[in-house]
C-alpha cells in the first residue's frame, strides 16, 4: 500500500536568484592571461552561491589554473604556472528577470602557486637554468557575470574576472560555466 501525500513543488515560493531557487552550483572553464610572465592557459573552477535576498548572494569558488609561455627561439617552455585557487565572493544582480541575470561581484582570494620560471626574481630554488617557486599569496578579485536559464533548473553563462595578489602575477580570466539551481 502506498501512502500518497499531496505535494506541489511549484507551491514553494522562493523569490531569490535567477528564477526562484536560492542556491546555484556551477562548473566553469576559463581562458587566462598572466600579464607578468605573458603566459596563457586554462582555469577550471567550481562555485557555490547562495542568495541572501532577491539580488544579493555570497559564495565560495575553488579553481585550478595551468598556464605556460613557450619561447620560440629557445624552443622550450620558459614559464610554467600551476595555481590552486580559493575565493569568497559577494555578488549583486544588477539585472534580473525570469530568463537572465547580470551581476557584479568581488571578494578576497588566496592561491598556492607552483611555478617554473627561467627569469627568476630572487625567489625559489635554482635548478639548472630555471627557478622553482612554491608559495602562497592572498589578494582580491572582481568580476562581471551573466547567467541564462536553460531547461528547468539549469544555468549557463559567462564570466570575466581579474585577480590581483600581494605577490606574483595578476590573472585575467574569460570563460563560460554550466550549473544548476536548487
Amino acid at each position: 500500500m502506498f501512502l500518497s501525500l499531496p505535494f506541489n513543488a511549484q507551491s514553494q515560493s522562493f523569490s531569490k536568484g535567477v528564477g526562484k531557487e536560492p542556491a546555484m552550483l556551477k562548473a566553469g572553464v576559463n581562458f587566462v592571461w598572466l600579464s607578468e610572465n605573458d603566459s596563457q592557459g586554462l582555469m577550471f573552477s567550481n562555485s557555490f552561491d547562495h542568495y541572501l535576498s532577491d539580488r544579493l548572494a555570497v559564495g565560495l569558488s575553488l579553481g585550478l589554473l595551468s598556464a605556460k609561455r613557450y619561447d620560440e627561439a629557445k624552443e622550450i617552455y620558459t614559464v610554467q604556472n600551476t595555481f590552486y585557487m580559493a575565493s569568497l565572493e559577494a555578488t549583486f544582480d544588477i539585472l534580473q528577470n525570469e530568463s537572465v541575470a547580470f551581476r557584479l561581484g568581488a571578494g578576497p582570494t588566496a592561491r598556492h602557486r607552483a611555478e617554473i620560471n627561467s627569469d627568476p626574481e630572487d625567489e625559489g630554488t635554482q635548478d639548472g637554468s630555471v627557478t622553482h617557486i612554491k608559495t602562497s599569496d592572498v589578494g582580491a578579485f572582481g568580476f562581471i557575470e551573466n547567467d541564462f536559464n536553460i531547461l528547468r533548473n539549469g544555468v549557463a553563462g559567462g564570466r570575466i574576472a581579474y585577480f590581483h595578489y600581494s605577490e606574483g602575477t595578476p590573472v585575467l580570466s574569460i570563460g563560460m560555466h554550466l550549473g544548476f539551481k536548487f
